[in-house]
């Protein structure tokens, strides 16, 4: 029998190791649901987010999503490659373009919120809707999302 260590007490006590499990299991049922549809897991968060609201730059898309720019331009270019996005000229700014879902795009994102909601019952599945409710709660304060 391996007696634990000091380092992994205070790993197992740790917020951040904790939370980062979290989004390995979650991440990993994610990416097995979406390839069952066809969709690129890095699809997912920006695809729910036009959902939401489509027409908006990158930069706002970017900032929504709380990606780096770099990656959310790679990611809107991906998705434009891959037929569920395009980019068209802002009417008001000649610097900038707007992102759309394409038809292709929406009928993936609508199969999206009834996924997400699963994801998340198959992920909380151990804790009773009281405390999934609360878990979300705090993750929510601490990320400072209101």
């Amino acid at each position: 029998m391996t007696k634990k260590t000091d380092f992994s007490t205070e790993r197992d006590a740790s917020f951040g190791y904790v939370v980062e499990q979290v989004v390995r299991k979650f991440e990993e049922k994610a990416k097995l649901e979406l390839s069952a549809i066809g969709l690129n897991h890095k699809f997912y968060i920006p695809l729910l987010a036009l959902l939401d609201e489509e027409g908006v730059n990158q930069r706002q898309l970017g900032l929504k999503l709380n990606f780096p720019e770099y990656f959310t331009s790679r990611n809107i270019d991906a998705m434009v490659k891959a037929g569920y996005a395009e980019r068209r000229p802002d009417p008001n700014s000649r610097r900038s373009v707007l992102v759309f879902l394409t038809k292709a795009g929406r009928a993936k994102a609508e199969c999206l919120p009834g996924l997400a909601r699963k994801f998340d019952e198959d992920v909380l599945a151990e804790l009773t809707k009281d405390e999934q409710q609360k878990v979300v709660e705090l993750l929510k304060k601490v990320a400072d999302i209101t």
